[in-house]
Protein backbone atom coordinates (compact mmCIF):
# COMPACT_ATOMS: atom_id res chain seq x y z
CA UNK A 1 0.00 0.00 0.00
CA UNK A 2 0.98 3.47 -1.12
CA UNK A 3 2.14 5.65 2.07
CA UNK A 4 0.11 9.35 2.08
CA UNK A 5 1.29 12.43 2.25
CA UNK A 6 -0.66 14.98 4.45
CA UNK A 7 -0.70 18.23 4.54
CA UNK A 8 -1.68 20.54 6.98
CA UNK A 9 -1.68 24.53 7.51
CA UNK A 10 -0.70 25.37 11.42
CA UNK A 11 -2.51 22.30 12.89
CA UNK A 12 -2.25 19.24 14.28
CA UNK A 13 -4.52 16.65 16.48
CA UNK A 14 -3.66 13.77 18.82
CA UNK A 15 -5.69 11.81 16.28
CA UNK A 16 -2.92 12.50 13.64
CA UNK A 17 -0.23 11.26 15.44
CA UNK A 18 0.07 7.28 15.13
CA UNK A 19 0.52 4.44 18.13
CA UNK A 20 3.78 3.80 18.34
CA UNK A 21 6.73 5.43 17.00
CA UNK A 22 7.29 8.72 15.03
CA UNK A 23 9.64 11.57 14.17
CA UNK A 24 9.05 15.01 13.59
CA UNK A 25 11.76 17.25 11.76
CA UNK A 26 11.74 20.55 10.13
CA UNK A 27 12.41 20.18 6.79
CA UNK A 28 13.21 23.34 3.79
CA UNK A 29 11.02 24.46 1.03
CA UNK A 30 12.41 22.48 -1.60
CA UNK A 31 12.34 19.15 0.04
CA UNK A 32 8.33 20.27 0.78
CA UNK A 33 8.23 20.89 -2.63
CA UNK A 34 9.57 17.66 -3.73
CA UNK A 35 7.00 15.92 -1.37
CA UNK A 36 4.04 17.21 -2.20
CA UNK A 37 4.70 17.15 -6.01
CA UNK A 38 5.54 13.47 -5.43
CA UNK A 39 2.50 12.89 -3.85
CA UNK A 40 0.55 14.11 -6.08
CA UNK A 41 1.84 12.74 -8.83
CA UNK A 42 1.37 9.20 -7.23
CA UNK A 43 -1.85 10.49 -5.81
CA UNK A 44 -1.63 10.41 -2.19
CA UNK A 45 -1.37 13.64 -1.39
CA UNK A 46 -4.36 14.61 1.08
CA UNK A 47 -4.97 18.51 2.24
CA UNK A 48 -6.70 18.10 5.42
CA UNK A 49 -8.41 21.33 7.99
CA UNK A 50 -9.41 22.03 11.41
CA UNK A 51 -11.87 24.42 9.85
CA UNK A 52 -14.52 23.88 7.27
CA UNK A 53 -13.38 26.56 4.75
CA UNK A 54 -16.64 26.46 2.92
CA UNK A 55 -18.56 27.41 5.97
CA UNK A 56 -19.74 31.28 5.58
CA UNK A 57 -18.81 31.86 9.14
CA UNK A 58 -15.18 30.94 8.25
CA UNK A 59 -14.06 33.87 5.92
CA UNK A 60 -11.29 34.53 8.11
CA UNK A 61 -9.56 31.79 7.57
CA UNK A 62 -10.93 30.37 3.87
CA UNK A 63 -9.05 33.81 3.10
CA UNK A 64 -5.75 32.29 5.22
CA UNK A 65 -5.66 29.70 3.52
CA UNK A 66 -5.66 31.54 -0.16
CA UNK A 67 -3.62 33.79 1.26
CA UNK A 68 -0.37 31.10 2.51
CA UNK A 69 -1.22 28.68 -0.91
CA UNK A 70 -0.43 32.12 -3.26
CA UNK A 71 2.77 33.00 -0.65
CA UNK A 72 4.12 29.11 -1.14
CA UNK A 73 3.50 28.67 -4.91
CA UNK A 74 4.82 33.01 -5.24
CA UNK A 75 8.08 32.80 -2.83
CA UNK A 76 8.79 28.83 -2.27
CA UNK A 77 7.79 26.98 -5.24
CA UNK A 78 5.51 25.14 -3.48
CA UNK A 79 2.48 24.04 -5.57
CA UNK A 80 -0.11 24.27 -3.63
CA UNK A 81 -3.80 25.74 -4.12
CA UNK A 82 -6.51 26.19 -2.35
CA UNK A 83 -8.21 23.64 -4.14
CA UNK A 84 -5.91 21.15 -3.05
CA UNK A 85 -8.14 21.39 0.27
CA UNK A 86 -11.64 20.37 -1.36
CA UNK A 87 -12.75 16.93 -1.79
CA UNK A 88 -15.16 16.79 -4.69
CA UNK A 89 -18.12 13.60 -3.83
CA UNK A 90 -20.47 12.52 -6.38
CA UNK A 91 -23.81 12.56 -4.57
CA UNK A 92 -26.92 10.93 -7.23
CA UNK A 93 -25.25 12.79 -10.31
CA UNK A 94 -24.52 16.01 -8.37
CA UNK A 95 -20.69 17.26 -7.31
CA UNK A 96 -20.61 18.58 -3.96
CA UNK A 97 -17.46 19.80 -2.61
CA UNK A 98 -16.07 19.34 0.99
CA UNK A 99 -13.05 19.88 2.96
CA UNK A 100 -11.32 17.22 4.05
CA UNK A 101 -10.86 17.50 7.92
CA UNK A 102 -7.87 17.19 10.11
CA UNK A 103 -9.31 14.17 11.82
CA UNK A 104 -8.57 12.20 9.13
CA UNK A 105 -4.73 12.20 9.00
CA UNK A 106 -4.62 8.75 11.20
CA UNK A 107 -0.80 8.34 10.32
CA UNK A 108 0.04 4.60 9.34
CA UNK A 109 3.36 3.38 9.18
CA UNK A 110 5.39 5.30 5.99
CA UNK A 111 2.67 7.89 6.53
CA UNK A 112 3.99 11.36 6.26
CA UNK A 113 1.88 14.70 7.60
CA UNK A 114 3.27 17.53 7.02
CA UNK A 115 2.12 20.77 8.68
CA UNK A 116 3.03 24.42 6.89
CA UNK A 117 3.24 27.30 9.54
CA UNK A 118 3.94 31.16 9.51
CA UNK A 119 3.93 34.02 11.28
CA UNK A 120 1.83 37.12 11.13
CA UNK A 121 3.23 40.60 11.65
CA UNK A 122 1.90 44.61 11.38
CA UNK A 123 1.12 45.52 7.91
CA UNK A 124 2.65 48.75 7.01
CA UNK A 125 0.21 50.67 5.90
CA UNK A 126 -2.91 49.99 6.97
CA UNK A 127 -5.75 53.10 7.80
CA UNK A 128 -6.85 53.53 11.23
CA UNK A 129 -10.96 52.57 10.24
CA UNK A 130 -9.20 49.13 8.73
CA UNK A 131 -10.53 45.99 10.74
CA UNK A 132 -8.79 44.12 12.85
CA UNK A 133 -7.87 41.08 10.52
CA UNK A 134 -6.50 43.53 7.84
CA UNK A 135 -4.33 44.92 10.16
CA UNK A 136 -2.00 41.79 10.10
CA UNK A 137 -0.38 40.38 6.97
CA UNK A 138 1.89 37.58 6.16
CA UNK A 139 5.06 37.58 7.31
CA UNK A 140 6.58 35.92 4.07
CA UNK A 141 9.90 35.05 5.46
CA UNK A 142 8.20 32.84 7.83
CA UNK A 143 7.08 29.47 6.47
CA UNK A 144 7.84 26.27 8.42
CA UNK A 145 7.60 23.13 7.17
CA UNK A 146 7.52 20.50 9.71
CA UNK A 147 7.03 17.19 9.14
CA UNK A 148 5.67 14.40 10.94
CA UNK A 149 6.59 11.00 10.05
CA UNK A 150 4.93 7.49 11.20
CA UNK A 151 7.95 4.94 12.02
CA UNK A 152 7.56 1.45 10.12
CA UNK A 153 7.42 -0.81 13.41
CA UNK A 154 11.03 -2.92 12.37
CA UNK A 155 12.61 0.57 12.63
CA UNK A 156 11.09 1.58 15.51
CA UNK A 157 12.14 -1.47 17.88
CA UNK A 158 15.45 -1.89 16.82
Amino acid sequence: MASHLYVSFWDLCLDNLPQGWFERRVIGAGEASAMICAARADKTLLCVSKDDLLAPYRTKERRRHQELCTLLRASYNCPLRFEDFLTTLDDEGTAVQSITPLQVAELQPRDRLLVVTCDYQFADKTKASAGVEDRFVLAADSVGFHLIAALPQETATS
